[in-house]
C-alpha cells in the first residue's frame, strides 16, 4: 500500500523508512514559526529549561503580529522580550510591527517549499500546505522543544482525500468552497487528520486562494491541510525562492485514505456560503441570511486579506459608498499586500467607498485591537473564526464570509450576495 502526502512527508523527516498513520515518530522541522507568544509563555519554558542557545538561528521566525504596534503595556513587554531574543540568539528572520500577519510574511520571504515540515506557534499555521508542505500549529511547549532541538514528535495522520472539480459559478471563491467544507463535517469531522486536495479545481487555484483553503482546516479539527504542487506554486517559488531547491511531493496512486468526498463545486456550492454565529461549521448559503443587519463588516486575518480578497472587495465598492450606519474595516495582510494594492489603487476604491484601512495585524480577528467589537453589535468578516467573544464582547455576534461577500454587505448595511451587487 502506498503513502498520502503526509505519510511522505513525515516519513522523509523522520528515521523511519516507511511510518504510516497512526505511527509516532520524531520529525526534524525545516522551520518554526513563534509569534507572540514566545515574550509570554515559551520563554518562561526555556528559561526552565536551561536552555542557552537555539538549535539553529537560520531556521526560527520571530514576529510580532498579533498586537501590531503594540496595543498596550502588556504587548508592548511582549514584544520588548521577543526583539531582545532575537539580538541575544542572533535569529535571522525577524518580523517587527511593520511586516504584516505571519502567514502571509512567511512564504512572501520565501521560507516555505514544497516537502518542507513547518511549526508554528498559531494554529493557522496549517496554511503553508498550500504548498505541497506539512504545516501545522502546537503548543508552547512543543514549539520550546523545537527551539531546543530542532525536533518534535508527530503521530501520523490519516487522511481524508476531497476531490474538488466543476467550474464554481459568479462570485463563489475559495471561502464558499472551505466553509461548505467545514459546513458538512463538523467542527470535529476531521479530528487529528489530514485533508488532501485534489481535482482540476485545486490545480486552477491561485495561491492565495489554496492558502485560504488550508488555512481553515483546522477549524474542521485537522492537524493539516495539504495539496499537490501546480503551477501557480511553482511560479511563486521562482518569484519568492528563487534560490531555494525543493522537491514535489506527490501522494502514491495506491495510497490508503480514511475517507474519500469529492465535490463538483458548480453543481454542489450554488451560491456564496456564510457561517452563521458561534461556530465556522454553522454554514448556510447567503440567501438564507440576507437582510440580517450588521453594524461592521472587516475584511482581514490570515485567511482572507491578501490581493485578490482586496481586488475583489475593491471591485464590488468601486464607486459606492458603505452603508450609513455600518462601518467596514480593511486590514491587508502584509506590508507587500498593502504596498501592491495601494500602486494598483484598491486601497483608494477602498477608501473612495468609506473603508477605514488600518496597518497589516492580526489584531481585529483575535480582538485585540482596530475593530473590538461592543455588546450587542453584528459584525460579516472574511476571518476564520466566529465563537462567542472572538472579536470583542461575548454579546456580539459574527458572521463569516468571503471578501465579496463582506464587501457587499458592508453597502447593504446588512448581509448580501454579493452577484446582486455587482454585474
Amino acid at each position: 500500500m502506498g503513502l498520502t502526502l503526509a505519510e511522505k512527508i513525515l516519513t522523509a523527516h523522520s528515521s523511519d523508512k516507511r511510518a504510516v498513520a497512526g505511527d509516532i515518530v520524531e520529525a526534524s522541522v525545516d522551520l518554526l514559526m513563534v509569534h507572540e507568544v514566545l515574550g509570554s509563555r515559551i520563554l518562561p519554558i526555556l528559561e526552565e529549561m536551561g536552555l542557552e542557545r537555539v538549535w539553529d538561528p537560520d531556521r526560527v521566525l520571530v514576529v510580532n503580529d498579533h498586537w501590531a504596534p503594540a496595543s498596550d503595556i502588556k504587548s508592548a513587554e511582549i514584544h520588548k522580550r521577543n526583539r531582545r531574543f532575537v539580538r541575544e540568539q542572533g535569529i535571522t528572520h525577524f518580523c517587527d510591527v511593520d511586516c504584516g500577519i505571519c502567514h502571509q510574511v512567511l512564504p512572501e520571504l520565501g521560507l516555505v517549499a514544497p516537502g518542507d515540515l513547518v511549526v508554528g506557534s498559531d494554529s493557522h499555521s496549517t496554511a503553508y500546505g498550500a504548498f505541497n508542505a506539512f504545516s501545522t500549529g502546537l503548543a508552547a511547549t512543543d514549539c520550546a522543544t523545537i527551539l531546543a532541538t530542532g525536533r518534535c514528535w508527530f503521530r501520523i495522520p490519516e487522511t481524508i482525500r476531497i476531490e474538488l472539480n466543476g467550474t464554481p459559478g459568479k462570485m463563489i471563491m475559495s471561502k464558499d468552497i472551505i466553509l461548505k467544507i467545514i459546513g458538512d463535517m463538523g467542527v470535529e469531522g476531521a479530528n487529528y487528520q489530514s485533508i488532501e486536495f485534489h481535482g482540476s479545481v485545486v490545480d486552477r487555484m491561485t495561491v492565495d486562494s489554496r492558502m485560504t483553503m488550508t488555512n481553515m482546516v483546522v477549524e474542521a479539527g485537522a492537524k493539516c491541510g495539504l495539496m499537490p504542487i501546480s503551477q501557480n506554486v511553482k511560479a511563486w517559488m521562482t518569484e519568492y525562492a528563487p534560490s531555494r531547491s525543493w522537491t514535489q511531493v506527490e501522494p502514491d496512486s495506491d495510497a490508503e485514505y480514511c475517507e474519500r468526498v469529492e465535490i463538483d463545486v458548480g453543481h454542489d456550492i450554488g451560491e456564496p456560503m456564510v457561517a452563521a454565529p458561534h461556530s465556522p461549521a454553522n454554514v448556510r448559503p447567503v440567501s438564507e441570511l440576507e437582510g440580517t443587519p450588521i453594524d461592521q463588516a472587516f475584511i482581514g486575518s490570515c485567511t482572507n486579506a491578501r490581493l485578490e480578497d482586496l481586488e475583489i472587495a475593491a471591485r464590488v465598492l468601486r464607486g459606492k459608498r458603505v452603508h450609513e450606519g455600518t462601518r467596514l474595516i480593511v486590514t491587508p495582510a502584509s506590508r507587500l499586500t498593502y504596498r501592491r494594492a495601494l500602486d494598483r489603487g484598491i486601497i483608494s476604491d477602498l477608501h473612495n467607498a468609506g473603508a477605514v484601512v488600518t496597518n497589516p495585524t492580526c489584531g481585529a480577528c483575535v480582538g485585540g485591537h482596530l475593530g473590538v467589537l461592543a455588546s450587542g453589535e453584528v459584525c460579516i468578516s472574511s476571518t476564520n473564526r466566529n465563537f462567542r467573544g472572538r472579536m470583542g464582547s461575548p454579546e456580539a455576534e459574527i458572521y463569516l464570509a468571503s471578501p465579496a461577500t463582506v464587501a457587499a454587505s458592508a453597502v447593504a448595511g446588512a448581509i448580501k450576495d454579493p452577484r446582486s451587487v455587482i454585474a
